[in-house]
């Protein structure tokens, strides 16, 4: 009899350890951090690579992207200086340098943060935008634009843990509504 309970406790003790010992390891890799969190709190941020323990069944880990990250936005109107319409497409190069601050502000979610930086970016454009007129724009080709864009808005997005490295545009163009009534020769395109 002590030689079957032995037979089947053993078994199960090996397995019981296995499950605590791999529930308790945390892998992170250079691309990622982990953040370990203890009801609900915050304990710990793990950014580099390697593996690391947390107490098994208590804490639980988040990972959170630690690479450049692009995020297209909704094309947008917005008025010159001189008060002509264009329609701008754009992207956002960007990441997250604050994980803490990424999660406590936006619940670690990227959908949150596009949000948040797509209000930011467009405010940043329509403010660079009516201060230039539509020829200057058109004409301009040499990275200014995107680098006004970029300077304008500067730490805004720092209380989220947010960095933005470049707002590049993929497209100014006139709106629909105003193509039909220019020449096709001299409708612009950026």
């Amino acid at each position: 009899m002590k030689k079957t309970v032995k037979w089947i406790v053993t078994p199960l003790l090996l397995i019981a350890a296995v499950v605590v010992l791999g529930s308790s390891m945390v892998t992170t890799t250079a691309k990622e951090y982990k953040l370990i969190t203890q009801f609900g709190k915050v304990v710990r941020i793990s950014s580099e690579p390697g593996l690391s323990f947390k107490i098994p069944f208590i804490q639980e880990v988040q990972s959170v992207p630690k690479y450049k990250m692009i995020s297209d936005l909704v094309p947008s109107d917005v008025t010159t200086k001189d008060k002509k319409v264009m329609t701008v497409d754009s992207f956002v190069i960007w990441d997250i340098v604050d994980p803490l601050k990424y999660l406590t502000t936006l619940n670690a979610s990227k959908e949150n943060a596009e949000v948040r930086i797509s209000n930011v970016v467009y405010n940043s454009i329509k403010n660079v935008l009516a201060a230039t007129n539509q020829e200057d724009i058109i004409t301009g080709r040499d990275g200014k634009l995107a680098l006004t864009i970029t300077e304008n808005i500067g730490d805004s997005l720092d209380s989220y843990g947010i960095r933005i490295y470049s707002v590049e545009t993929k497209k100014l163009d006139l709106p629909d509504s105003n193509k039909e009534s220019v020449p096709p020769k001299s409708m612009p395109s950026v």
